[in-house]
């Protein structure tokens, strides 16, 4: 739809651009100066083809000076302006190429973004975007120029402008032509005179023939002759009929017939002819001669002057071509134009030949018959139609109209028809006009707006908020233009409320999108990349919506705007929510599956291995005692009752400690906080501890009060106490800590063992995990240090391992309600 009104609208232009031309051809013919209609003819061209300025330029040649040219006459469109005054002259300064090529013949034409670097500045200076310039050739010697400026866009000129524009050029020279012909003429007819009443610069006197079948001898003529055609006077005087031999052959006889018809009658010889120079030019002349007569009354000589006219002649005949030309063009361009008087009458009407070919009608219908014009307009434009056109030959002005027409075979055509009246003091005035066939763009202006309607239902019948953002040039921010109707139902607020307030939109973005929605927005007002986004927006009402907001960059000449839609994704939104819940869930149920899973694998390892080695030790021991037949000593058996308790401590321990992670795990331990002397704690458990007993245990544990749960205490280093010795080779000493540090009391178990590589440091305080380097003989089932870190989180501290300054592992755990009073005690067991 967009190339049919393209092409209606370049006919349109065209066709207007034809009109002008045809105006411009028929005011320089009619004008006797072509200074007198130039404004009106710039004015024309100018607006056919929707220029800034219009201008005609004449070359300026000052001895001693470069070459300038001098403004003549120009026309500027409204709101243009120029910094060149009509008969300022300008320099070509700069401008060599344009010399150069204009004078040649040939044209400059199109964006000045494309000319010569040089050439640039002077021109952005007269605020020039685009130019076209064609030269005027005076009998084939350049003249000046005439052109067109377009200061708001760059264009290219099309070949139509470009033609019309040579055309108009050589309208113009040929009217300059016929004015300094005009001129020349008068200047030599002055010449003529002042050669009468002084010595003529060709003049001649001749002897009246006897017989009228012959010519009279020449008796003078003026020296001028050889400088004209070269012959010297004496071939005139001394070779008889030496006239009549010069003559051209296509002019002797009529010249010859006529010299005798006035030498009969006595009347004065007036003749345009042409003769043959020596040097084979062809010469004009404008011969004029009288008869004197002797004292008696009889014809005696013919006195005359001859003048050349040459030059007016050529330029007569270029007119003539011209004309030619112009009428060519009028009769073969795609209009019909026409002619007719205000006071019509049939004799001074007019319409092109090219009526038949768009009406099907002849030219003498036209003019024959009685108001054919009116009646052949379609019944329903008629009235309208007629009333303008008394209208405006009341008030003479333009006529402008669009009707239908009737052709000869009765279909209907659409009509553009334009008039102008040319006002005339030595004539009648006249309607100067054109009529168009529209009836292709009538007929995609109609489609367009068909097509426009749909648009529009579609647009404003959409279940999505489409609108149109302008972008503003100085802030970069898109600033609302046009919304469809389907907006309000989207975000609460009508249409006009938004247009009202162009920067709503961006105060309607919630707060927590509003910055990254604003960032993208500038981000593709720069670079013309698409705009998608998901945001949400807070209605008029307060609630909030999602929406997915879709655009594309459009430019149009220098507008740029954004063309895009919203439609609400606050379902979708809610439903990836709910989904995203419940993925986490399922995640989470995974996790604490697996954790389950390998905790149930751990247990079962740990009471297939770990629990099963105590009780086959006690088993061993008591199936020992109960034999009979073995016999034994009283120490012998309470060795054996010894280590049956031994290691039915160690799977109570194991038990125990396994049913405390359950109850931490479950959430079902409370602590029992109590003021506690942490240091004596700490010193009693070292000393009846069963592991300290297998190494070297330093002690320093001063006294310290804090509130705690003793029995918490006491596990936690009874559990580090026996995880250095699993872990640590035997004769590896053991340092058991109390230190007052700004948080709390921390409780410090180091040994010189191997340490706790970095990776495993949070690894070995997670439930049924057990070092590297764990012994397969000593029983456990990794869930010490479990306990000692969720034991001191029950009291409100943390446990962690780090490396010990010297090599081994140093064990911590804040204990962190601070001292209740301190003194220095220390231990060594």
């Amino acid at each position: 739809m967009d190339t049919a009104r393209a092409r209606a609208e370049a006919a349109l232009r065209r066709d207007s651009t034809l009109e002008a031309l045809a105006f411009a051809a028929q005011r320089f013919l009619e004008e006797p100066s072509w200074e007198r209609c130039i404004d009106a003819v710039l004015r024309r061209l100018g607006e056919a083809v929707g220029a800034s300025r219009a201008y005609v330029y004449e070359n300026l040649e000052r001895p001693g000076e470069p070459l300038a040219t001098v403004l003549r006459a120009r026309w500027l469109s409204p709101g243009a302006s120029s910094k060149v005054e009509v008969g300022e002259a300008l320099g070509y300064v700069g401008f060599d190429r344009w010399t150069t090529t204009l004078a040649r013949g040939d044209i400059i034409g199109g964006q000045v973004a494309t000319f010569p670097e040089p050439e640039q500045p002077t021109l952005r200076e007269h605020e020039i975007r685009s130019l076209l310039l064609v030269p005027v050739l005076v009998d084939g010697a350049w003249w000046g120029y005439i052109g067109f400026d377009d200061c708001i866009e760059e264009r290219e000129w099309t070949q139509v402008e470009i033609d019309a524009l040579r055309a108009a050029a050589g309208t113009l020279a040929a009217a300059i032509v016929r004015g300094l012909s005009d001129e020349r003429l008068r200047e030599t007819e002055e010449r003529y005179r002042s050669i009468v009443e002084t010595t003529p610069a060709i003049t001649y006197q001749e002897h009246v023939s006897r017989s009228y079948d012959e010519h009279g001898s020449v008796i003078y003529v003026s020296p001028q002759v050889e400088r004209i055609l070269g012959y010297s006077p004496r071939h005139w005087v001394e070779i008889p009929g030496f006239w009549t031999q010069i003559l051209h052959p296509d002019d002797r006889d009529t010249v010859l017939a006529e010299s005798e018809r006035s030498t009969r009658a006595g009347t004065p010889y007036r003749q345009e002819y042409r003769m043959v120079a020596a040097d084979g030019r062809v010469v004009w002349f404008r011969d004029e001669s009288v008869l004197i007569r002797d004292e008696h009354g009889e014809p005696s000589i013919w006195q005359g002057v001859m003048l050349d006219i040459t030059e007016r002649k050529q330029a007569e005949h270029q007119l003539l071509a011209a004309e030619e030309r112009f009428r060519a063009l009028v009769e073969q361009m795609p209009v019909v134009a026409y002619r007719e008087a205000l006071d019509p009458t049939p004799e001074e009407f007019y319409i092109s030949p090219r009526v038949t070919e768009v009406f099907g009608y002849p030219q003498q219908e036209w003019t024959w018959t009685p108001e054919f014009w009116a009646d052949h307009v379609h019944p329903e434009d008629r009235e309208r139609v007629v009333r303008l056109d008394e209208e405006t030959n009341r008030t003479r002005e333009p006529f402008v109209a669009d009707y239908r027409f009737r052709r000869s075979d009765g279909s209907y055509v659409w009509v553009h028809d334009e008039a102008t009246l040319v006002e005339r003091t030595d004539g009648p005035e006249y309607w100067q006009g054109f009529l168009l066939d529209v009836t292709e763009r009538k007929e995609a202006e109609a489609a367009l707006a068909d097509a426009e309607e749909r648009f529009r239902l579609l647009v404003e019948r959409s279940p999505v908020s489409i609108y149109v953002q302008d972008i503003d040039p100085d802030t970069g921010e898109s600033l609302t233009t046009y919304l469809s109707p389907a907006n309000e139902e989207l975000i609460g607020y009508s249409v006009g409320e938004v247009l009202a307030d162009p920067s709503l939109w961006t105060r309607l973005v919630h707060p927590d999108d509003r910055e990254r929605v604003k960032t993208a927005d500038r981000e593709t007002n720069a670079t013309g990349t698409d705009f998608s986004l998901e945001y949400r927006i807070v209605r008029k009402d307060g609630s909030v919506v999602w929406v997915q907001d879709v655009a594309t960059l459009l430019e149009a000449g220098e507008l740029r705007y954004w063309q895009g839609f919203m439609f609400d994704i606050t379902h979708r939104k809610e439903a990836e929510a709910k989904l995203e819940r419940a993925l986490e869930v399922e995640r989470d149920a995974a996790i604490r599956l697996r954790a389950v899973d390998e905790m149930k694998n751990t247990f079962l390892q740990a009471v297939s291995h770990d629990l099963r080695t105590p009780l086959a030790a006690i088993l061993g021991l008591a199936v020992t005692l109960e034999r009979s037949e073995i016999e034994m000593s009283t120490d012998e058996a309470q060795d054996l009752a010894r280590r049956i308790a031994t290691n039915a401590r160690k799977l109570d321990r194991m038990v125990t400690d396994l049913l405390d992670l359950d109850r931490l795990a479950r959430g079902i331990v409370e602590p029992k906080l109590h003021p506690t002397d942490v240091g004596a704690l700490v010193a009693r458990v070292v000393a009846d501890s069963d592991a300290a007993s297998s190494r070297q245990v330093e002690v320093e544990a001063p006294s310290l009060t804090a509130s705690v749960d003793a029995a918490k205490v006491e596990r936690i280093l009874e559990n580090l106490l026996a995880n250095s010795v699993r872990h640590t080779p035997p004769g590896t000493r053991v340092w058991v800590r109390v230190e007052l540090e700004d948080e709390g009391i921390v409780l410090v178990v180091e040994d010189e063992g191997p340490g706790i590589p970095s990776e495993l440091r949070e690894a070995v305080f997670e439930p049924f995990r057990q070092g590297p380097d764990a012994p397969e003989h000593s029983p456990g089932v990794g869930v010490g240090l479990a306990l000692v870190a969720r034991f001191a989180e029950l009291m409100g501290g943390r446990a962690w391992v780090q490396d010990r300054p010297g090599g081994g592992a140093s064990f911590r755990v804040l204990l962190p309600d601070g001292p209740r009073t301190s003194s220095a005690v220390g231990a060594a067991g």
